[in-house]
């Protein structure tokens, strides 16, 4: 069962980072004015998307805390 659990956290690790890498894509292409709706909105997923997968990889950790004692 650890394996599994080691598995998955770094999966959502390396999705984390790449939410992260999308984010800032997206930030540094944004006007500083006038943002266009879809934008706005896309970035907001994508944050909304990093606060959900941080909560699963907080529950993963504490499921591999959990296994090794």
């Amino acid at each position: 069962m650890e394996i599994q659990y080691s598995a998955a956290y770094f999966e959502k690790l390396d999705l984390l980072e790449i939410l992260y890498a999308g984010q800032a894509a997206l930030k540094e292409a944004l006007p500083t004015h006038n943002v266009d709706k879809s934008h706005l909105e896309s970035f907001e997923q994508i944050g909304a998307a990093i606060i959900k997968l941080n909560k699963e990889i907080r529950i993963l950790e504490l499921n591999i805390i959990q296994s090794v004692k």
